[in-house]
């Protein structure tokens, strides 16, 4: 899966099945990303490739835009299938009363992190 595509679906807060997705996206509207700005998304970006390579399983490495009240946290574990090249990471994201999570599997492929499975 292509990892931009899969970050937005990530961010959007697709915790919903593909089902719900494809036939109400009315949940969107109450998604966190809706609200979040070019700066919230590169902070969630490098806070997510950096709890990758170097977060503590189970520990979150978090993020925070003040000025836009947008903040987030990356908690990675170990990969369910055991690959000593990929990690699970659990995505939550937050705007004002706003908060959505989400867990992904990424692996490091060529140098970068792409997103394999939820």
């Amino acid at each position: 899966m292509n990892m931009k595509l899969f970050l937005t679906m990530v961010l959007l807060g697709c915790a919903a099945t593909s089902a719900q997705a494809q036939s109400d996206l009315r949940f969107l509207h109450e998604s966190p990303i809706t609200k979040f700005k070019k700066a919230d998304t590169d902070l969630l970006l490098k806070t997510l490739n950096q709890a990758l390579d170097n977060g503590t399983d189970g520990t979150p490495v978090t993020w925070e835009n003040r000025s836009a009240g947008n903040s987030g946290s990356i908690t990675p574990s170990k990969d369910p299938q055991g690959r000593s090249h990929c990690r699970k990471a659990r995505v939550e994201n937050r705007h004002q009363a706003m908060h959505n999570a989400t867990e992904a599997v990424f692996c490091k492929v060529d140098g970068k992190w792409k997103a394999v499975s939820k």
